[in-house]
């Protein structure tokens, strides 16, 4: 997704739909769509999943730096969380859980995507 315009700016969050509000957020590449969001639930499979940010105002020189967006999986107050095979590109943060980023990039280099075989939360 790109950050140009940002998550915000075409539309308002609506708390009722618990829409992500970014209150967090002081990079530019923070106020983004996020690839998945699981908020509330229990007993969550996901199995195979690319969730990839190339972009950012249609220059792909983050590649590179890896990045293109800080989140991309959010869960929020969630428990028996499984991911299998999580794959992102230029993705600083691969899975934050109540606010506290859990999964970097740096730690789950795979050739050209980060890759996250498992990930079980909690």
């Amino acid at each position: 997704m790109q950050n140009n315009p940002n998550a915000l700016s075409s539309f308002q969050p609506l708390e009722e739909w618990s829409d992500p509000g970014f209150e967090d957020c002081f990079l530019p590449t923070c106020a983004k769509t996020y690839g998945l969001v699981i908020q509330n639930s229990t007993y969550i499979f996901n199995y195979g999943a690319g969730l990839y940010s190339f972009f950012n105002n249609y220059d792909s020189g983050c590649i590179t730096t890896t990045n293109c967006q800080q989140y991309v999986v959010s869960i929020k107050g969630s428990e028996a969380i499984y991911l299998f095979g999580l794959n992102t590109v230029a993705v600083q943060t691969l899975v934050e859980v109540d606010g506290v980023s859990l999964v970097p990039e740096g730690a789950n280099v795979n050739t050209f995507c980060r890759t996250v075989a498992l990930f079980e939360y909690p």
